[in-house]
Parts: structure tokens; C-alpha cells; sequence
């Protein structure tokens, strides 16, 4: 009998530690705005270290064609990226995806999240919170 409880106390446990959540599993999402730009940052985490940010930056403003190229930096303590000559599409939209491999230095849902835009010699930053 005391084999059989054992056993069966070892499946629950195996059973709900399964059954665990990590924070680091789900998608969370920074969003933010200036006077000329909306931003979000959807940051997704998987098991192996593997770390995928989704940017969307929009342009607030009427006349679209009016921006031309924009450069962008999006900097967290744990990582950043850069982009140069990025154009929006008709509706004001830029997307990116930066992949990598976060093992050591991983953005958190509680991380601090910087963008600056620059466009037509104006630069506006702006400070992402998780949603």
C-alpha cells in the first residue's frame, strides 16, 4: 500500500508541475505614443531562449508621404535593435520582427521600453508600458 501511494504521489506531482505557467511562455505587449506616432512592441518568449519582438510604429499624422524614410531604435537594459531608411506603408504603418536567441538577457513584462522615431530632421521618443 505504501508503494502505491508513493507511485500515485509522484503522478500528481508530475502531473501538476506540468501544469506550471511561465511567465516567459505567453506574448505580452508594450505599447506608447508621442504627438506624431503610436507604438507597440509584442515581445514572445519560448521554452529554448528563443525571443521574437514584433514593432509596429504608425504615424499619427494625415499626409503619409510627407515622413519619407524613418530611422527607429528600440532599447530595453536587457537588448535593442535598430532600424535605417524604413518606409511606411499607405495606411502609415512600418512592421519588424527581430529574432534572437535571449539566453542570457531577456525582456520582461516588466522591462522599461525606450523607441525613438526620426523623420524629417524631428525625433520624438517615446516610453512603452506593458499592457
Amino acid at each position: 500500500m505504501k508503494r502505491i501511494l508513493t507511485a500515485l504521489s509522484l503522478v500528481i506531482i508530475l502531473v501538476l508541475s506540468g501544469c506550471t505557467s511561465n511567465n516567459y511562455s505567453k506574448p505580452f505587449t508594450f505599447t506608447g505614443e508621442s504627438d506624431n506616432w503610436s507604438v507597440e512592441l509584442k515581445v514572445t518568449q519560448g521554452e529554448d531562449d528563443y525571443e521574437k519582438q514584433d514593432l509596429t510604429l504608425q504615424y499619427k499624422g494625415q499626409n503619409v508621404n510627407s515622413v519619407g524614410e524613418i530611422i527607429y531604435t528600440v532599447a530595453t537594459k536587457a537588448s535593442g535593435y535598430s532600424g535605417n531608411g524604413a518606409t511606411l506603408d499607405e495606411k502609415g504603418i512600418y512592421t519588424e520582427t527581430n529574432e534572437n536567441n535571449a539566453s542570457n538577457a531577456k525582456v520582461t513584462d516588466k522591462s522599461k521600453v525606450n523607441v525613438t522615431v526620426e523623420w524629417n530632421n524631428q525625433t520624438e521618443s517615446i516610453s512603452l508600458k506593458n499592457k
